[in-house]
């Protein structure tokens, strides 16, 4: 386990888009400086395996969790089948719901890579949401962030088809990542289709449907060939203006 870093210091060994300072999590950011030294002062780091289930869904949330490197993927399961809601990334606050109201989680968290995770005791931040109006109002445009994700996962399922599912979320991976890097798919190809709900033996297919208008992928590595073709397959887009990182929230 890791001690917590003063404030401003840097966070761990460096990986593809890992959190290097408090400050960079908006939540902590925002709230009054006696409250962020009283969290940090009883946060604890973990370093946590690929692979790894953080909770359980019907499990009552006893910490409040932090990625602050990696990639969780959050997900329920029925009838045997795993079903991804979505990714949580560097930098997101796990189903912040959960914690802050003392109720059981809807989903499970596994861990699709290493991660490193600051977990803080969800009574106390209870406690500090309480007595701080900056905190809870920082804690409210976080859940506002996390609903306008699910509101695009669900707009997402209801306006496209499962190949223009997979051509978008190609396309929002390819741009998150820095200029004049190269976008490549982060996760197996089994959690790719489970993130945009299709069947994993269907999507080599449609991958080879994709290369045909625009989108390839080569590897892992993701090559726009033609951008407004690519676009123009995607159909719909029914949550243009994306501001979901000004709210903290970076879930794929």
């Amino acid at each position: 386990m890791d001690t917590i870093p003063a404030i401003g210091a840097r966070f761990g060994a460096p990986s593809p888009t890992p959190v290097r300072d408090i400050f960079d999590i908006p939540l902590f950011a925002s709230m009054p400086e006696a409250s962020r030294e009283r969290l940090l002062a009883a946060a604890r780091i973990e370093r946590v395996a690929a692979n790894s289930t953080l909770f359980s869904a019907g499990e009552h949330a006893s910490d409040l969790h932090v990625l602050l490197r990696g990639m969780i993927d959050i997900a329920c399961s029925y009838r045997g089948k795993h079903c991804t809601a979505m990714l949580m990334t560097s930098g997101d606050v796990l189903m912040l719901g959960s914690p802050l109201y003392n109720e059981p989680y809807l989903v499970s968290a596994e861990t699709l890579t290493p991660c490193r995770i600051m977990q803080i005791d969800a009574a106390l931040v209870r406690d500090e949401a309480k007595r701080s109006p900056e905190l809870a109002f920082a804690i409210a445009r976080l859940l506002a962030g996390h609903w306008r994700i699910a509101l695009r996962i669900i707009l997402d399922l209801k306006c496209r088809t499962p190949s223009q599912r997979l051509a978008a979320f190609l396309l929002r991976l390819h741009d998150s990542c820095p200029p004049g890097t190269v976008a490549h798919i982060p996760i197996a190809k089994r959690q790719l289709a489970a993130r945009v709900g299709m069947q994993p033996e269907t999507l080599s297919r449609t991958l080879q449907v994709l290369g045909q208008n625009g989108l390839r992928v080569r590897g892992r590595q993701i090559i726009v060939v033609d951008r407004e073709k690519a676009e123009a397959f995607c159909g719909p887009d029914p949550y243009p203006g994306s501001r979901e990182d000004e709210l903290g929230v970076h879930a794929l």
